[in-house]
């Protein structure tokens, strides 16, 4: 079997479940036994989870640690969290346009 390389999958699955469930980044930390820079760190992909950790996420959220680590989706599932990186992209171009939009706007105002 050839081994594919991937992105942390975890810090975007963990995030999409904790928005999912309308939880602060608090809330999941005191699931697990920590504040909320535990979870930040998580899914900023700064920090990963243990083991143990990844089984209490799991247990809570009702889902596979596959799931949770990006190797194996649920149908249902998988098709939420395509639909959300989806939305993820679109916000982050629609910033970058908006950011463009401001210079342009900044420079027509100053002459430049």
């Amino acid at each position: 079997m050839k081994y594919r390389k991937r992105e942390n999958e975890f810090k975007t699955i963990i995030k999409f479940l904790r928005e999912q469930n309308r939880m602060s980044q608090s809330q999941l930390g005191a699931v697990l036994g920590y504040g909320y820079t535990a979870v930040s760190n998580y899914e900023s992909g700064r920090n990963e989870p243990s083991i143990g950790d990844l089984i209490k996420l799991a247990d809570y959220f009702q889902v596979s640690v596959d799931f949770l680590i990006g190797h194996k989706y649920d149908e249902k599932m998988a098709n939420n969290l395509a639909d959300y990186m989806l939305m993820m992209k679109i916000r982050t171009i629609r910033d970058s346009i908006i950011e463009v939009a401001d210079k342009m706007n900044d420079m027509l105002k100053t002459g430049n």
